[in-house]
């Protein structure tokens, strides 16, 4: 019988397409082992760090050190300015062997590691976003522990392996409110409405996006904030064409977001439930309108999308959106693609095939629960890899292939194999932060 304390946690995480992110009902295994893994040091959690949160959802940076936190009990936007004290540059960090795809774990056991940070047990946490300062390369989570009637939210990072709470109180902070969050009460077929009143948060150009749904009619919501907060905002209803489902769509929000510019102007690309990738020109998003946006590829049916981000390939110099999916892989697609797409034809049938963009991706070998990209060469990843499923870790995965060949089994790992890409003359090169 599932815990009716925990039911919110896995709702949340399954909302955003993150189930099972933080283990929740699963054993884990024992203490870290040695070799390229570093301790996990749990220092005491602060009473009163959670600050103004009332719950702890996506998680993104601005510029100045902003960190923009989704607050869905709180209905709002929150923006805590950190200041150096804050911050801890991660130098001297092990990142793994780049030329032999060879990441590290970082952090064996996350959710247990965060339970006892948090003074808990591992299935009352949920890890529900992951983000990168990219100036310090200092990793952030946002987290939620159960308490028996609610959640209690917090921000952790990781300091050079080990696990410290982000204490909230004292550090300089403003927020905005969300307005015409669906009522407590409304629900969907499988969960309340107001798991999706914010999917996701990005910050573009002294601008705060925000992504969910609402109460109106049009319930698909996006939400344009300047930043500093004055309290302005623009609110604009969005609707699709979702080839899959055969159907216009006007409720289902966008699930998660990036800002571009693409052909001289600036886009905003979302990723839906099951899969379509839409197009919106930002000029076209004003308050109070109305606006369909172009369907430019499906990815997949039956998926979620977890986490989108652009990354610039080290190897071809090129720039491209990789889309990881909770049931698949990663998908990636060209940035220079993503203006000159076609919009997919609306009013026909159902079609459980790729389409547009999705005929042109690529699929990567992702499996992660989080995914983040930590400097030009290496991404971090939360996931359970093949061989210590047990486990739910965080580690690097190096660019632009996302695999890492410990995980693998082929004739190259013999001692006297062959080693066709030269494997062994680049045996003891270790990239550090």
């Amino acid at each position: 019988m599932r815990n009716p304390h925990v039911s919110g946690l896995h709702s949340r995480r399954d909302a955003l397409g993150l189930g099972a992110m933080s283990g929740l009902g699963l054993v884990f295994a024992s203490p870290l082992t040695t070799g390229s893994a570093q301790a996990a040091e749990a220092k005491p959690h602060a009473s009163g760090s959670s600050g103004p949160l009332q719950s702890a959802g996506v998680i993104t940076f601005g510029a100045d050190n902003v960190l923009f936190v989704g607050d869905i009990a709180g209905s709002a936007v929150h923006a805590f300015a950190l200041r150096d004290a804050d911050l801890t540059q991660q130098t001297g960090v092990e990142l793994g062997n780049f030329q032999n795809f060879e990441g590290v774990d970082l952090i064996r056991g996350i959710d247990v590691k965060l339970a006892a940070l948090l003074g808990t047990t591992y299935d009352h946490v949920a890890i529900n976003d992951m983000a990168v300062h990219q100036p310090t390369q200092q990793i952030f989570l946002s987290v939620e522990r159960s308490n028996g009637t609610g959640v209690i939210p917090a921000v952790v990072k990781v300091n050079h392996g080990r696990l410290e709470v982000l204490k909230l109180d004292g550090i300089p902070h403003s927020k905005v409110l969300i307005p015409d969050e669906p009522d407590k009460t409304a629900r969907l077929e499988f969960e309340p409405q107001r798991v999706y009143a914010i999917t996701d948060v990005k910050y573009y150009n002294g601008e705060v996006f925000v992504t969910g749904i609402s109460n109106h009619r049009f319930a698909s919501t996006l939400y344009r904030i300047p930043y500093p907060f004055t309290g302005q905002k623009a609110a604009t209803t969005v609707e699709i064409w979702h080839p899959v489902h055969g159907e216009f769509e006007t409720r289902a929000p966008i699930i998660r977001q990036v800002v571009l510019d693409v052909g001289g102007e600036p886009h905003l690309f979302g990723v839906y439930g099951c899969t379509p990738l839409v197009r919106f020109p930002l000029a076209a998003l004003k308050d109070g309108a109305h606006v369909r946006g172009d369907t430019i590829g499906e990815l997949g049916y039956g998926s979620n999308p977890v986490d989108m981000f652009t990354f610039n390939n080290p190897f071809d110099k090129k720039d491209y959106l990789l889309v990881t999916l909770d049931v698949r892989g990663g998908m990636q697609i060209g940035v220079a693609d993503l203006g000159t797409a076609p919009p997919q034809p609306t009013g026909g049938a159902i079609d459980f095939g790729p389409g547009g963009l999705g005929k042109t991706q690529r699929e990567l070998p992702i499996r992660a629960k989080h995914m983040a990209m930590l400097n030009p060469r290496w991404a971090v990843v939360i996931w359970r890899h093949p061989k210590t499923a047990h486990r739910l870790d965080l580690g690097t995965l190096m660019s632009p292939y996302f695999f890492d060949r410990r995980l693998g089994m082929s004739e190259m790992n013999w001692p006297d194999g062959p080693d066709p890409f030269g494997y062994r003359q680049h045996r003891n090169e270790i990239d550090r932060i």
